[in-house]
């Protein structure tokens, strides 16, 4: 946010409290004149007989959640485990949502997983690539939750029946669609797409 984009991120729920204020009636058409702490929407953009687009918050800590149930359609998580959104995000998510008269939420989980025999060097190559979000405070906070040194713990990884039964436990959690990045070996990755390919085929 900020090094990349210039934003300061010293309060980021109340930006995307804005963010979403003047966004959604924008999206819908309408008129905005809004002027808010962190930013300021006067306008309209119309595009007649579109239809609005869903608005997903990647959100994981209880603010941001709140914030996505109340004003957004869902939310967008990463490196969380089915535990974790049937018993924190799921609900936290769903009582703003509920509170605030808006439809259940969509629950997108992001997650990387391989069917592979090297389950040890598959989780080490996601540390090496991306272990370094694990210093980042709302991740860490995460990864705390879980009681998870880094984000290589939440790898999906082993089999063919291992992989597609953690498949079928996000959706069990509650999650309204599951993004799969698959990791390791070409052999890995290729096995990890026909798995994924013949679970999509029985739901």
């Amino acid at each position: 946010m900020e090094g990349q984009f210039g934003c300061s991120y010293e309060r980021p729920a109340r930006h995307i409290r804005e963010y979403l204020t003047a966004l959604r009636p924008l999206l819908r058409g309408e008129y905005v004149e809004y002027r808010g702490q962190t930013l300021t929407a006067v306008g309209q953009s119309a595009a007649p007989g579109a239809t609005p687009p869903s608005v997903l918050v990647s959100a994981v800590g209880p603010a941001m959640l709140r914030i996505a149930g109340e004003l957004a359609d869902g939310t967008v998580t990463v490196w969380t485990t089915p535990e974790t959104v049937a018993d924190y995000i799921g609900p936290t998510l769903t009582r703003a949502a509920s509170a605030a008269g808006r439809p259940v939420p969509r629950i997108v989980a992001t997650v990387v997983a391989s069917v592979t025999a090297d389950v040890g060097g598959v989780r080490q190559q996601v540390a090496d690539q991306m272990g370094f979000a694990a210093q980042f405070a709302s991740y860490r906070s995460m990864f705390d939750r879980q009681r998870m040194s880094g984000l290589h713990e939440t790898v999906v990884a082993g089999d063919e029946t291992a992989v597609a039964r953690a498949v079928r436990r996000y959706a069990a959690a509650g999650v309204t669609e599951l993004l799969v990045s698959p990791v390791g070996s070409e052999k890995d990755v290729m096995r990890t797409i026909g798995l994924l390919a013949s679970v999509r085929d029985e739901t």
